[in-house]
């Protein structure tokens, strides 16, 4: 039994699997690409639906009934054989020089067969996945193979399964090489540039898991490299991640409260990053770091007090802009004032004509605003926290 893999989203069981336990996978709430093979003798009850379990799994939101998911994971593979080689991949040898032959059939060996294979690699199974969706949740990667399927049958790429999610995801969901991200980025800008990814969705997706945090990383940057003008709506996604009526079902509530700050941090991190000091900036990075988020209650409260004081900092900038330019005016006219007198008596004593242009730019130089300011603004860009106020301005 898989007990609580809730992040678990892929298994290839043996095709010579017999038998299934009670409970078996009923704790892989987010279980999708498995396929339960025809020989199985033994089925245990409970297998996908634990009996008072409140959380609905991925499969239930599709399928509905225990009896219902078990019907159609068995008959997942019925004539459609790319998709069943590609799943099985694993356990056989050669699957690339079977796929080569299913899709590469010489006239004088066509027949029903080889239109079948030919015409199901664009098919959808029961998931609504393609070979490529199967082949970017499987634990083998061969690089030649993802050639071939792309090659194939391109549509993959941009074909959606039942839960709205491309064949990228997966890639980035199981961490999947470096080299078979970026061939199908490639191939995506190649074959669909101005296909337009949800980001927001598949965010969504692996944030509601144990992903681990340097895959959600990946994937943003891979996204901001490679498609910089398609947005993230980070304002849903953090409504989302802290209004979920049970958190605890979307991941370990172990790990709960340091993914919601990471997840905080990444929707906000741009407006972090454009608050004008570095102490706002580690004022607000402080708050996120240390938020109390907890499993099994509302967060909204914690969220709307950080995007209050973010936003009242972002508010501050032109105050603070406006008393620093009255500062240094009335520094200005103070040392006009005090040098105009100063060099009106000394030119009635020696009769030399003043310049008062260049006086006043004397005085622009020499008033001190850039000591004073600089002395003065810890004071006015303080964020409330003594703590705070006393660390340098940058």
């Amino acid at each position: 039994m898989l007990y609580d893999c809730k992040s678990i989203f892929s298994l290839e069981l043996p095709e010579n699997t017999t038998k299934i336990e009670s409970g078996a996978f009923a704790s892989c709430l987010r279980l999708r690409n498995v396929a339960l093979p025809h020989n199985i003798m033994f089925f245990g009850s409970d297998i996908f639906i634990e009996d008072g379990m409140q959380a609905i799994s991925d499969l239930q939101q599709l399928f509905g009934s225990e009896a219902r998911i078990i019907r159609e994971l068995q008959h997942r593979f019925d004539r459609l054989p790319i998709h069943k080689l590609v799943y099985y991949q694993s356990y056989y040898q050669g699957v690339l020089q079977s796929l080569i032959d299913a899709t590469n059939m010489s006239s004088c060996q066509r027949g029903a067969l080889h239109s079948m294979m030919d015409q199901t690699g664009n098919q959808q199974d029961c998931l609504g996945m393609t070979p490529l969706h199967i082949l970017t949740c499987s634990s083998v990667h061969n690089l030649e193979v993802y050639r071939l399927i792309v090659e194939k049958y391109p549509a993959n790429l941009i074909t959606e399964d039942r839960w709205g999610a491309l064949p990228l995801l997966y890639a980035f969901w199981g961490a999947a090489p470096v080299e078979i991200i970026q061939f199908l980025l490639a191939r995506y800008q190649s074959l669909y540039p101005d296909y337009d990814f949800n980001w927001t969705m598949m965010v969504e997706t692996m944030g509601r898991t144990d992903t681990p945090k340097e895959s959600i990383v990946n994937m943003l940057h891979e996204g901001q490299m490679h498609f910089p003008e398609q947005p993230i709506d980070w304002e849903y996604l953090l409504d989302e991640f802290v209004n979920l009526a049970d958190p605890s079902d979307f991941c370990f509530s172990s790990t709960f409260t340091e993914r919601m700050q990471f997840l905080i941090m990444c929707g906000l991190s741009l407006r972090v990053e454009g608050l004008a000091f570095k102490v706002w900036r580690d004022h607000i990075s402080h708050l996120i770091q240390t938020a109390n988020f907890k499993s099994d209650e509302n967060n909204s409260g914690i969220l709307r007090s950080i995007r209050d004081k973010l936003a009242h900092l972002e508010d501050e900038l032109p105050k603070l802009k406006e008393a620093t330019a009255i500062l240094d005016l009335a520094l200005w006219k103070m040392n006009i004032c005090d040098t105009s007198h100063q060099l009106k008596s000394f030119c009635r004593q020696k009769e030399i004509k003043v310049e008062g242009a260049s006086s006043r730019q004397q005085c622009r130089v020499t008033c001190g605003a850039d000591v004073i300011i600089g002395h003065v603004l810890p004071y006015l860009i303080s964020t409330g926290d003594d703590y705070y106020a006393m660390l340098p301005v940058e």
